[in-house]
Order: C-alpha cells, then structure tokens, then sequence
C-alpha cells in the first residue's frame, strides 16, 4: 500500500517526528511501513537536536528500589511514592498506566490523601477524553491518570503540566491477536520477536509518553520511571539511550523523592 500509494508517485517524500529513532537507528520504523530495498528508493536519514534545553529543565528521576511491576509489593509501593511525589510535584502532573485496572486501584488509593492537599486527581474513563482534558488544562493543580492513548497526543503547556510519571515501561501485552501475528511473522522470518518488535514498540511508546513534558522552549519539570527494569534488566539501556539528555537521578525512592521536592522548590 504505501509503495502505491506514495513511494512510487510521488518524487521525494519527508517524514518527519520527534519518535521516529529508537536509539538513534530507524530501522523499526522503516521495517513496519515498508521503507526498504524493497521501496526501491534512495533513503536518507537524520537524527536533528532539539531546540529544548532537557538538560537545563528536566530532571528523569527511577527509583531502584521500586519492586518489578509483577511482584506482590509493587502495588504497595506505587501507591505510596504516588502519593509522595505527586504532593511534592503539587499537582501538574499526568500520570500514564498500561493497564486500566492498575489505574483504578491507584486512583482508590490516592486521590483521597491528594484531595486534602488540594489537588483534584482525574481519571481516564470518568468524562470524555477531550472534556476530561480540558478540565486538566483549565485546573493547573490537578493530576490526570491515564493509558492507552493518553501517552500521545496530550499537549498541555506551561504549568498545567511539570510532571510525567510512567508506571511501567509500555511493552504491549503479547497475547493481542494482530501482535501476536507480527510476532509470529517475526519468527516465521528468522528473527528475534522482542528485539525486533517489542521492545522497539515500548521505545516509541515510552518517548511519546516523555514527550508530553516538554511542549515549549520554557517548560520544565519531572519525569518518574517507576519501573526499575529500566536499570535493572539489558534492555533497560536503549530505553535509555532513546531519551532526551536530561539529568537524571536514579537511586532509592526517598533519594528521587527528596530531589523532586528540592527542583520544586519544596522543603
């Protein structure tokens, strides 16, 4: 279809996006809309700095002790740090689940603490997605809990959003039927289902999901990863390795909590 469609009528096209890399390299993206040898054209490629000064505004804060998201404490531990960081953060801030029933039960356990600090916690599913929005934009010190396709798409300047916080690093489940049959036609290929599709696949996801921070040169804010696979397993650096080059700031969980505080100019 898009050598039809574009590839062969049209003499130069430009694709152009903030998540097209995952660590610099093109080829996960390029392999999934057919911009190979078989498209019969000259393909150039570049990765471009971005205008945002990451290093100076945004602080990416992993808590190493937080336990893997399938072991029985885990729960226990991200309703806790969610309740501590986001009063730290004051509200501001989206946070992105990868299971709507994960998201429930957090939004149970921690919008009461939250609401007696003054920071209204919305959840996905509650209103239509863009009234719910508009009402995070318009309320800067509410919170927003969200999945699916609230890691893209949610542009909210300024202070109505100076913090990010990913649950779990967004591999898709592998049980859905179309992934199931791209990873299958994977193997049927000889290749490595998780290097070649998966993991590329949460890459793109988690950028994405980054990318809602940052949405004009004055922003700033936090970015929490609170799945510690992303220090503790192989894999972890190239999800690493995709992300801006903001400072980061990975040790225990009172450590990240202590320097969210400290770039909000909390006590």
């Amino acid at each position: 279809l898009m050598r039809e469609a574009v590839y062969e009528p049209l003499p130069t096209v430009v694709f152009t996006s903030a998540t097209l890399a995952v660590a610099d390299s093109f080829a996960y993206w390029a392999g999934r809309i057919g911009l190979d040898a078989k498209a019969g054209r000259e393909v150039s490629t570049g990765v471009f700095p971005s205008p945002f000064d990451y290093r100076s505004n945004v602080l990416v804060g992993v808590p190493t002790d937080a336990p893997p998201p399938d072991a029985p404490g885990y729960r226990g531990f991200l309703a806790r740090f969610l309740g501590e960081a986001l009063a730290a953060s004051r509200g501001g801030a989206l946070v992105l689940f990868t299971s709507r029933a994960l998201l429930r039960e957090m939004h149970e356990a921690v919008a009461p603490g939250l609401a007696g600090l003054g920071i209204r916690v919305l959840r996905q599913g509650e209103d239509d997605r863009a009234r719910l929005l508009e009402r995070f934009r318009d309320e800067a010190s509410s919170v927003l809990f969200a999945t699916d396709s609230f890691w893209e798409g949610v542009d909210a300047p300024g202070e109505t959003l100076h913090a990010v916080v990913l649950c779990r690093l967004p591999f898709r489940v592998p049980s859905e039927p179309v992934l199931r049959a791209r990873m299958t036609a994977v193997e049927a290929a000889g290749g490595n289902p998780f290097t070649e599709l998966s993991l590329p696949d949460a890459v793109v996801r988690m950028r994405q999901g980054f990318g809602r921070l940052m949405r004009r040169r004055d922003d700033r804010g936090v970015v929490l990863v609170l799945d510690s696979r992303i220090v503790t397993k192989r894999y972890g650096q190239v999800f690493l390795d995709s992300l801006p080059g903001a400072r980061r700031l990975v040790t225990d969980s009172s450590g990240v909590l202590a320097g969210v505080a400290e770039f909000f100019g909390g006590p």
